[in-house]
């Protein structure tokens, strides 16, 4: 099954059951017959800003008063092997730090974030062309 479906499929179950632990999850998938382990959750979890509250998983918000909708990217451009640098206006440069860091993707080393720039470190050039597209898919909605 690729990721894009598995993903789905977890998206249904915590949209109507009550998911309390990545091992409860990991349990419902197989029953229904999603081959997953519990790496491939954690990392699911994490890539689709899925978090716990009330002690149960639950759905990202995404609306015009989230924090992400409010963040607009300027220009995004890689540098040498192991840098992005990203523009917002004004302002905006912390806050969308934040939320890059909050994705905790393998490729990312780390941040730093001025007022309108942000320097994100990555591993190699591979990770920093799927850190660009994954940024991106964040503060767009995707």
């Amino acid at each position: 099954m690729k990721k894009k479906d598995r993903q789905a499929k977890i998206m249904e179950l915590i949209r109507t059951e009550r998911i309390t632990s990545q091992h409860q999850l990991l349990e419902r998938l197989q029953a229904i017959g999603v081959d997953a382990n519990q790496s491939s959750i954690s990392r699911d979890l994490t890539e689709m800003m899925i978090e716990k509250a009330d002690g149960m998983y639950q759905l990202p918000v995404r609306n015009r008063t989230s924090s992400v909708a409010l963040i607009e990217v300027s220009s995004i451009e890689p540098v040498g092997d192991h840098l992005i640098v990203m523009k917002t206006p004004v302002g905006q440069a912390q806050l969308a730090g934040v939320h890059i860091d909050r994705l905790k993707l393998a490729d990312l080393v780390g941040t730093v974030a001025g007022d309108d720039t942000i320097f994100i470190a990555v591993r190699d050039r591979t990770g920093q062309q799927r850190v660009i597209r994954q940024v991106l898919a964040l503060f767009r909605g995707d």
